[in-house]
């Protein structure tokens, strides 16, 4: 008994035409898509005026128009004129007084309190002291070299805690500016005159070298108590 393999044809290839038909299920239509624009649409208005008012007001900066605001949009027929940079006043610079209340503040009130009352037995008051009114030179060698021992004020003895020399720590023209204030002090209800940066540099000279602190014995050997005899009035 024979067996013969039946013939088995090859399927029939699909032709070009026919391989790809819009009802096929492998068939996606590709959609049209419009050509790209290179046409740009124009800027709104607003925003060249934007940008040229930050412009000008960066300009501004560099120029020194520094007025700009309110007062230069009022400019006007019969406004008044602006002053440009080189017309301002300068700013007055601040009186020895004033130089020497900051530096009191800083240096001396923790001490001798804002007020110049000092504190009982321990730091003597400023206010109405004849160490203070009295001889400049003498004031002056309290604050170069310092204060040890008593000290009696007004009656009152103080020196419990000695007094620091700030000769080191303070420029000729600083002690002179704070001599001034706390001898004219209006707040205080002083009234003797201010010293100058030559009076403090001479008795800086002449007490150099001393290197201790004071005692009240060698002070009055200085000057005893009284008005400076080179004083004026502030």
């Amino acid at each position: 008994m024979s067996h013969q393999n039946p013939q088995v044809e090859s399927p029939t290839p699909p032709s070009p035409d026919s391989a790809i038909q819009p009802n096929a299920p492998d068939f996606i239509e590709t959609p049209e898509v419009a050509p790209l624009s290179f046409d740009r649409e124009p800027l709104p208005v607003w925003l060249y005026v934007l940008c040229g008012f930050a412009l000008f007001l960066a300009g501004s900066s560099f120029t020194g128009f520094g007025s700009f605001g309110r007062d230069l949009l009022d400019q006007g027929p019969g406004s008044p004129a602006l002053a440009s940079a080189s017309q301002r006043k300068p700013e007055a610079p601040a009186s020895p007084m004033e130089l020497g209340k900051k530096i009191y503040n800083g240096n001396c009130a923790n001490c001798h309190q804002a007020s110049g009352a000092g504190q009982p037995g321990t730091y003597p008051p400023l206010v109405g002291s004849e160490w203070v009114l009295g001889s400049k030179e003498r004031l002056a060698a309290i604050l170069l070299k310092g204060v040890n021992g008593s000290l009696n004020v007004k009656g009152a003895a103080y020196g419990t805690q000695v007094m620091p020399a700030q000769e080191g720590n303070l420029t000729p023209e600083k002690l002179a500016n704070l001599m001034t204030y706390i001898r004219g002090s209006s707040d205080w209800g002083n009234t003797a005159g201010p010293v100058s940066v030559d009076e403090v540099n001479a008795a800086k000279t002449k007490f150099a070298s001393h290197s201790a602190a004071w005692t009240e014995a060698e002070l009055l050997q200085i000057a005893p108590h009284g008005a400076d005899p080179t004083d004026k009035k502030p």
